[in-house]
């Protein structure tokens, strides 16, 4: 219908009706274009909506799972360094009281005490495969999540390298201990030589090795650093979690 009025007005040569043609053109492209930009935010608005509500979500239990860890870690770390106390006191003086078998028992029970690292959020890796990292308002959060995929990445494989690292510590370890297995644990575990001591029920341990054997000293502190460093990797870990729930929080509420 416009194409057919224009034809008419340039026919009868009135210019100025042909320039209010064309002017109405050019408005109507405008704001088609405009609106067509507008649905494309608010589209990427409520794209952006459903994956902060999904991280979350995701990013609630990656902190308690790490919190669970980091409390693991360092409850590890406390039981080796008593450990390793009661052995330079008895060293010291032979005839210092040793705390009893209950006491040391739960200590070498837990001295190997782990979790394996969070990793990434299911969102983020769906985003990242879709493209749809972009929909990220802000550049911050957007930064963050991908600084700490990379550091979960960094600390799943230093937690396989480390546990690597005190195997054969574990195992001589996990020998002090009188231990019975409990029934539901597969034959296959009980087998293996590197074996978790919570695995068991500690009945006792060999006390007389544990404080006389110089290399009960040397797996221990073996186990030690090895375990320190977990600690370290997971409360870094939770600290970027962290982090990226507060910018989570911040742009949810603008």
């Amino acid at each position: 219908m416009l194409f057919r009025r224009v034809r008419k007005h340039v026919k009868a040569q009135d210019w100025f009706a042909v320039g209010v043609d064309f002017v109405i053109v050019v408005i109507g492209v405008f704001i088609g274009i405009q609106v067509a930009n507008w649905n494309e935010v608010r589209q990427e608005r409520i794209r952006e909506a459903h994956y902060l509500e999904r991280l979350d979500i995701e990013f609630d239990t990656v902190r308690e799972r790490l919190i669970g860890g980091k409390a693991v870690f360092g409850d590890s770390v406390r039981s080796i360094n008593k450990l390793l106390e009661i052995r330079r006191q008895y060293a010291v003086r032979s005839g210092a009281a040793v705390p009893s078998d209950e006491v040391i028992a739960p200590l070498l029970q837990q001295m190997s005490s782990g979790r394996v690292p969070a990793g990434s959020p299911a969102a983020f890796r769906e985003m990242v495969a879709s493209g749809s990292l972009e929909t990220m308002s802000s550049d911050a959060l957007r930064q963050a999540l991908f600084e700490y995929d990379e550091f979960a990445v960094v600390a799943r494989e230093a937690w396989r390298s480390l546990r690597a690292v005190h195997r054969d510590a574990e195992a001589r370890l996990v020998g002090l201990l009188d231990h019975s297995a409990p029934e539901q644990l597969e034959e296959s575990l009980v087998s293996e030589s590197r074996v978790i001591a919570e695995s068991f029920v500690v009945v006792g341990f060999d006390r007389e090795r544990f404080l006389n054997d110089p290399t009960v000293g040397d797996d221990l502190n073996v186990l030690l650093r090895a375990q320190t460093n977990q600690f370290t990797l997971v409360a870094r870990q939770l600290t970027y979690a962290e982090e990226i729930e507060d910018l989570i929080s911040a742009v949810r509420k603008r």
